[in-house]
């Protein structure tokens, strides 16, 4: 495939994860695609912005969606916490995220000059993710508000679902048709979750084998490649490490001949001690008319552990990698933390409170007992652990954050996924967020972010 510079690379976030889910995901997820060229350009700060590369690309064919109307929750309740035979839960706390996505066309002015670009567009889905369960949170996702604005008008209050992605995950999808010179979209959604605080049952995980069969689909599907764990926008292979990292950790042995929480324990002490906590992993916006940035900035897992330092998002990212390369199934909570109920000291803005310095991520793996048929996702929280001690305690004692979390009823999952796991496109960053476009994406435009929380009221029998 065409090599690009990393200028060209960030111009389209998409860029690489299209030619991924092409070649790959599409028979892990079911999904008809193919590759196509199709040409896009960056903005060059002068002029018209410049032609790039044809680059691998998908057809712009958004997956089938339903009605929410018709989206099966079977047994579960959203006011109950997960089932999970290895957690005990408590504290139980109503959440609601509010996320604003500001998409604007390319414009440039100077003394000699004025660009001003728009959009046509025959039809629009925007997706971002809602969750319904992790280890320590559960939500409806029928039960989303939210509005589509075009040119800062309401378009729609309506959005389908989309689900059968890599680890679980779904989509709300919010669509338009027919606009003409459109020059800003932006999405405002409010999912709503209920979290709770989490205690490990560490003698009856403990106790828990490697399956001999398949792993459950929810669990088999997190071995996928991920954007982030992977592979980046400057990267098609981000992780060349991990194999021999987790060999040289296990001194070769098979690490199924040690049991899984052991195993999980002991990996996660070594990233732990290995990679250092630095940095937000936020990229800034590029315009100084809305607070909020531009995305999450990821470093790759090479780089991560090459460097041994990185943000919360790239831990997350180098213990996921060794998770799965150790056989454990794994995958990355991203979400916003409430600080009202824990330690502040790294916090340094009373805004910070409900913006992007709330934004973290952790990791959760799956204990299935082939036996019993009990199985769940446990959290683990490498930045949290990191920032208690730098050295792992004895793996026969509980680690606080390691299965036991007591701040994760103050955490808000947004998404399982940096950028979605499929065909849409985003711009500069990833941003959790994507959309379809026909006849073809814009080629250029600046993306901006703001989130915030605030405690869901509770009715009278709740």
């Amino acid at each position: 495939m065409p090599r690009f510079t990393k200028a060209e690379a960030t111009t389209d976030v998409q860029t690489r994860v299209r030619f991924f889910t092409a070649m790959t995901l599409a028979s892990a997820l079911m999904m008809p695609l193919s590759a196509t060229a199709q040409p896009a350009s960056k903005p060059t700060g002068k002029g018209q912005p410049a032609a790039v590369a044809p680059q691998p690309s998908a057809q712009p064919v958004a997956p089938k969606s339903i009605p929410r109307s018709r989206f099966d929750m079977g047994d579960a309740d959203p006011n109950d916490p997960p089932e999970n035979p290895f957690l005990e839960f408590s504290e139980p706390q109503n959440w609601t995220a509010r996320i604003q996505i500001d998409v604007t066309a390319f414009e440039y002015s100077s003394q000699q000059q004025l660009e001003v670009q728009s959009w046509n567009m025959d039809t629009l889905a925007m997706i971002f993710p809602v969750i319904r369960e992790t280890s320590a949170s559960t939500g409806d996702p029928t039960d989303v508000k939210g509005e589509l604005r075009v040119s800062e008008r309401v378009y729609t209050k309506d959005y389908a679902l989309i689900q059968g992605y890599h680890s679980d995950s779904i989509y709300t999808r919010w669509d338009a048709k027919e606009l003409r010179g459109v020059r800003e979209i932006g999405l405002i959604i409010e999912p709503k979750v209920r979290s709770w605080e989490t205690v490990l049952n560490e003698q009856k995980a403990s106790a828990v084998g490697w399956p001999k069969g398949d792993w459950p689909s929810e669990a088999r599907g997190t071995f996928g490649p991920q954007f982030g764990v992977d592979f980046t926008e400057q990267s098609d292979n981000a992780s060349q490490r991990v194999p021999g990292l987790v060999k040289n950790w296990t001194e070769g042995r098979d690490p199924k001949s040690i049991p899984p929480l052991q195993l999980a324990k002991y990996l996660t002490g070594r990233v732990v001690e290995l990679v250092q906590p630095a940095a937000s992993g936020l990229q800034r916006g590029r315009t100084s008319r809305r607070r909020g940035f531009e995305g999450l900035r990821l470093l790759g897992v090479d780089r991560t552990i090459s460097g041994g330092r990185g943000s919360p998002f790239d831990i997350s990212c180098v213990l996921a990698a060794v998770f799965r390369e150790a056989g454990l199934p794994a995958r990355i909570v991203i979400g916003l933390r409430e600080f009202d109920e824990y330690d502040t000291d790294d916090i340094h803005d009373a805004e910070d409170l409900h913006g992007s310095e709330a934004l973290h991520a952790y990791v959760e793996f799956f204990l299935y007992d082939e036996k019993t048929g009990d199985q769940g996702w446990i959290p683990v929280d490498p930045v949290r652990i990191r920032q208690q001690s730098s050295r792992s305690k004895p793996l026969d004692q509980p680690w606080e954050f390691f299965g036991t979390h007591d701040e994760l009823d103050y955490f808000i999952p947004l998404s399982f996924h940096f950028h979605p796991p499929t065909t849409v496109r985003a711009y500069g960053s990833p941003g959790l967020w994507g959309w379809f476009v026909t006849p073809a994406a814009p080629g250029v435009a600046f993306q901006q972010l703001t989130f915030s929380t605030f405690n869901t009221p509770v009715r009278g029998g709740d």
